[in-house]
């Protein structure tokens, strides 16, 4: 989803998304200066650097040897060698809070520390914050920090950093879901150094994952403008790589932080090496000049076919596709059997192959797929025509003698199914459900329409339409990029009775399109949204997803494959580098390059 366009809400930043703009052709000179280009950044990464470190001791754990015993040897750690990484588009411009990109998304992760992180697997993790405690109430919640931070210029990390952080950036005007969000802190106090106070407007559990957000240094930004200030004129964080250097249109390269508080990074230096043009990059990866790439579907297909000394993996994409029902009293989908019955028809792997050409995934909630908090697997795909009927005949929807489309009280089952024109692949999905309602009696009429001067009118009042084949993003840190660096599965703005529009007078941006009500789910969205056990929060989410799979406001289509293809000397102390999540870079300090391989 390479744009969004819906509004900002005050949860989460979710919207449309239009297709992927095609590569432009570039003419084969251009394509040899690119490569050309990454190749002269590599060998002067490699003589700047010079050649990877010997291997130096370390701690070894503590063990009672016996008495006759030699004295145990220390465990030898891999440091050196230089991780090169695709830079899909230059960073002209660094906020770090802020990231509009994937490749910005990751610098800042290296480059800085939150209070808390998000695991491999989006969990928030202590980080700068080595414990929390909420109050009674949930509207305050005491941090204790670490001791052992330091910035990248040896200044300590104190808690005064972060109340400023907080303070600065609750300040700026709330242009994103993040900045809005931000807002629920009434206040932020440092009573010790390394204890903070965080007091909210009401309980709220997504605040964890949005503590992530970066801290900055106090010492260094106090009395400037944050909101205009490229932070490339000041990138001094506390993460486990500093800013090494950056070369407009090349390389931004990154050295590792020997103060590190988890441990100095074994890597000595990741470079992220711009590389516009997929196949210029795919050829770098065959080469080893680039280590670790993000591709194109189909060229990281082609690459991984042919080069054995790569390996491959994709996360899904921080948001999916759906067909949406509208569930209002006068539409035809207000009947939970017509529903059911059309999704009983509808061939999803069908369209997962044809539509997608197997990039989308099957998903069985709004929830990420490999997160914590995804706990509904995605219903089976096998199409019953005999049930789909059975169910349009028990709602009254018969197939009159000698015609093939069902009517009832003399009006015929015939809905439009609204799609952007501008995305092959929706239009594809959309025929294909389409084609499936034709064998059940139910007809379906396709409207690919201009995104601009019709999509998005469906998204409002009076939401005119009976299916809509659409998409959301639950990145919140732009409104035109899926971010994971804030990550929280809530989706009480799509599904919530709350969230209905309820009439003229109503002004929000209310994303409840489909005028789902159910109490059950409100009951448990709520709660999911103020439980700070992530245990009984996660259950409480678990029965939301199921009253959404079982009432069916979605039929949940696919959520996309972003693959990512790294070469296999690429490992870390823990395994194997993991590429089915998005924070693969979780424990970026103790991956290393295997000389052996």
């Amino acid at each position: 989803m390479s744009s969004k366009t819906i509004p900002v809400n005050s949860q989460h930043r979710h919207g449309d998304a239009a297709p992927a703009t095609p590569v432009p052709y570039l003419r084969s000179c251009r394509l040899l200066g690119v490569s050309v280009a990454i190749a002269t950044f590599v060998l002067l990464l490699v003589a700047a650097c010079g050649a990877p470190e010997a291997p130096s001791s370390a701690t070894p754990l503590p063990v009672t040897p016996a008495p006759t015993a030699a004295p145990p040897t220390p465990t030898m750690l891999p440091r050196g060698g230089n991780l090169t990484v695709r830079l899909a588009t230059d960073i002209s411009e660094l906020r770090p809070w802020h990231p509009r990109t994937r490749g910005e998304e990751q610098i800042v992760g290296l480059l800085y520390s939150g209070l808390i992180r998000l695991n491999d697997s989006l969990v928030p993790q202590p980080d700068l914050a080595t414990r929390w405690s909420p109050s009674a109430d949930g509207r305050v919640i005491t941090f204790t920090l670490r001791n052992d931070a330091v910035w990248h210029d040896g200044r300590p990390v104190t808690a005064e950093d972060v109340t400023f952080t907080l303070d600065a950036l609750r300040a700026i005007s709330p242009t994103t879901a993040l900045l809005n969000d931000l807002r629920r802190i009434t206040e932020v106090t440092a009573p010790a150094s390394d204890t903070l106070t965080v007091r909210l407007a009401e309980r709220y559990a997504p605040i964890f994952s949005l503590l992530s957000v970066p801290i900055l240094p106090r010492h260094l930004l106090s009395g400037r403008d944050l909101a205009t200030l490229n932070f490339w004129d000041a990138p001094v964080g506390s993460g486990p790589f500093r800013f090494d250097r950056r070369e407009p249109g090349i390389a931004i390269t990154l050295a590792a932080n020997s103060g590190f508080y988890r441990g100095a990074p074994l890597l000595e230096r990741v470079a992220f090496i711009v590389a516009p043009d997929p196949q210029v990059a795919a050829g770098a990866l065959g080469d080893g000049r680039l280590l670790l790439a993000e591709l194109p579907w189909s060229t990281a297909r082609t690459i991984t076919a042919t080069a054995p000394s790569l390996q491959s993996g994709a996360y899904a994409e921080n948001g999916y596709y759906y067909l949406g029902f509208n569930m209002r009293p006068d539409r035809i989908f207000s009947d939970q059997r017509v529903r059911d019955a059309l999704v009983a028809a509808v061939d999803l792997q069908r369209i997962l192959r044809e539509a997608t050409d197997g990039q989308g995934m099957p998903i069985g909630s709004s929830a990420a797929p490999g997160s914590w908090a995804d706990l509904t697997a995605p219903p089976t795909m096998t199409v019953d025509l005999n049930r789909a009927r059975a169910l349009l005949d028990e709602a009254g929807w018969r197939v009159p003698a000698g015609g093939d489309i069902r009517q009832r009280d003399g009006v015929t089952l015939t809905v439009r199914l609204f799609v952007r024109a501008d995305d092959p692949r929706r239009i594809r999905a959309a025929e294909l459900i389409a084609g499936a309602a034709e064998q059940i009696g139910m007809d379906i009429l396709v409207q690919p329409a201009d995104f601009a001067t019709v999509i998005r009118s469906k998204y409002a009042p009076p939401y005119d339409f009976d299916l809509l084949l659409g998409s959301w993003s639950n990145g919140v840190a732009d409104p035109d990029f899926a971010d994971y660096a804030y990550y929280d599965p809530d989706d009480f703005a799509l599904f919530h009775s709350s969230q209905i529009n309820q009439g003229v007078a109503d002004s929000r941006a209310a994303l409840n399109i489909v005028g789902f009500s159910d109490p059950v789910y409100d009951n448990q969205a709520g709660a999911a949204r103020q439980l700070y056990d992530l245990a009984e929060r996660a259950q409480a989410i678990r029965l939301a997803q199921e009253r959404i799979l079982l009432l069916r406001p979605y039929l949940f289509l696919w959520a996309d494959r972003l693959p990512v293809v790294c070469n296999q000397r690429v490992t870390t102390l823990d395994g194997p580098v993991n590429l089915s999540t998005p924070n693969y870079f979780w424990n970026i300090e103790r991956w290393y390059l295997d000389v052996e391989r």
